[in-house]
């Protein structure tokens, strides 16, 4: 099929095959409506503690040699991944 014949045969749609702006809007309101009532609840996240920005900062030690320092999570972040160093509370 050419793009000529194909063209033409797009064009040739009668007045009546087209929706009217009443029928389009009841169309959407009914997809709409059947939507709504598809919809998964979300549940919500509860954290034990506080979540930790990047430029929070943070206490951390050494779990080897007990050495503690205070820096922000995205420097501490690949020192705890090692597992050398763990966050804690320094209250």
């Amino acid at each position: 099929c050419s793009f000529k014949s194909y063209k033409k045969r797009d064009l040739n749609t009668s007045k009546e095959e087209i929706p009217n702006m009443d029928e389009l809007s009841a169309r959407n309101r009914a997809a709409g409506n059947n939507q709504s009532n598809n919809r998964e609840t979300v549940e919500t996240i509860i954290r034990d503690q506080p979540k930790i920005g990047r430029n929070d900062k943070v206490f951390i030690k050494n779990v080897k040699t007990g050495e503690s320092k205070e820096l922000k999570y995205k420097q501490a972040e690949s020192l705890i991944l090692k597992g050398e160093w763990v966050i804690f509370n320094k209250n």
